[in-house]
């Protein structure tokens, strides 16, 4: 299986992200190109799959992450215009950025949906393939990439250093900001008009205000360059972020296909809208896990392995979630048996994702067991390219793919032979 690999499932995974980013472009969650691209992948799926499926579902794709950026941006940025004015206006400032840093962490970490209604409702859609065991199924596992790109971070993009010093002023502007709003609230509250140097209309002018108005001029457009950093308009063509997913799960089909298994039943998936919050994992976690399909299953999720340096096995993510470690112990034991006859195979490392998670959160949060192998640096737990105009097919390493593959492939093989 391994030369096959070698020889025309490697430059299959290749051209399978290569054809799906000349004939479809970028593909944002809920667009055209997303919508025809999976349409592409499910004919592909059915060339050698038993059964395949399109799935529609709906979701808020302006709201995760831009969306809340903005709304959390937009409150932190009007809060300055709070503090120059009468008792007890000045402590709105601090109101809003507390407000704003609420709504941030409540959305991007544990994904409430509180401001849901501020954005409008679109269709994305799942793809999903079966390959059928040859005698009785007695167990799932499912293996998925995503075929939406994301939207251009314009942070990610910046020199390091450029990128560390935005991050510090503009959060010390925000920090300044609370401190002042409530210095001059205690102040005016304690002291009242002998605080006052002096006032016109809706206006009172403190010895603070002149020290927050110094600051402010120096600090406010790093904020602002700080909130912009996490928004952009370009979309990016996503060739390792994540067609390089899809590519070796139909790599997986392709070779499955053709060496069918005794009693595990694989799916293979390219979910929608991953890069708004995960949407189209909840979907089909939603009605396939409703089925009961999911009862007695692995999933692996495939991120970034068309461009990396090494493989993360991740632990934990930013969500807080914890990773199956059932899978993890196995998939490092694999890693460890493959790298023994292969010592060019990427080396892996077990570690957290401090920024960024994947579908896996939806997996587990409903109780199935899930995990993910990574595509990353060598010393940084970051995608290469992640969320750049670099991120195209031309940067994409078939031996790379073939890695992730034989990974997988070895895996599913040793579940087997234990029925």
């Amino acid at each position: 299986m391994d030369n096959e690999i070698d020889n025309s499932i490697a430059d299959y995974m290749y051209n399978f992200i290569e054809d799906i980013c000349n004939k479809f472009g970028p593909r944002y969650s809920c667009s055209d190109q997303e919508k025809e691209a999976n349409k592409w992948i499910k004919q592909e799926f059915e060339s050698y799959c038993d059964e395949t499926y399109l799935d529609e579902f709906e979701t808020r794709p302006n709201l995760y992450p831009q969306g809340l950026v903005k709304v959390a941006g937009l409150l932190s940025g009007i809060s300055p215009f709070f503090i120059p004015l009468i008792y007890p206006f000045p402590i709105l400032s601090s109101i809003l950025i507390f407000l704003g840093l609420f709504i941030l962490v409540s959305e991007l970490i544990f994904m409430k949906e509180w401001i849901w209604f501020l954005f409008r409702k679109k269709k994305s859609s799942n793809v999903i393939g079966v390959i059928k065991p040859v005698k009785e199924t007695k167990f799932r596992i499912i293996f998925e990439g995503h075929t939406d790109s994301a939207k251009e971070m314009n942070i990610a993009s910046m020199k390091e250093k450029n990128r560390y010093l935005i991050a510090v002023l503009g959060f010390i502007f925000i920090l300044s900001s609370i401190v002042f709003s409530i210095w001059k609230f205690i102040a005016l509250t304690l002291l009242g008009s002998n605080f006052i140097l002096f006032q016109w209309s809706i206006f009172s002018i403190t010895i603070i205000d002149y020290i927050y108005l110094f600051s402010a001029v120096i600090l406010y457009p790093f904020f602002i360059l700080l909130v912009k950093g996490f928004l952009g308009k370009s979309i990016v063509l996503g060739a390792n972020d994540n067609l390089a997913g899809t590519a070796v799960v139909a790599g997986l089909g392709k070779v499955l296909s053709n060496n069918r298994l005794d009693n595990v039943e694989v799916w293979i998936c390219s979910q929608g809208s991953e890069e708004v919050g995960d949407k189209g994992a909840r979907a089909f976690v939603e009605k396939y896990g409703g089925l009961g399909h999911l009862d007695d299953s692995y999933s692996i999720v495939l991120e970034c392995c068309g461009a990396a340096d090494a493989i993360l096995l991740v632990e934990k993510d930013m969500h807080g979630i914890v990773y199956n470690k059932e899978i993890n112990k196995k998939l490092k034991d694999i890693h460890t048996q493959i790298k023994e006859s292969n010592p060019d195979m990427l080396d892996l490392r077990v570690d957290k994702l401090k920024i960024g998670a994947c579908d896996v959160v939806r997996y587990i949060e409903n109780g199935y067991k899930a995990t993910a192998l990574f595509g990353v640096e060598k010393t940084k737990n970051k995608a290469v390219n992640w969320h750049s105009k670099e991120d195209v097919p031309r940067n994409i390493d078939k031996k790379v793919l073939s890695d992730f593959l034989k990974i997988c492939l070895k895996f599913i093989e040793d579940i087997d032979s234990s029925y």
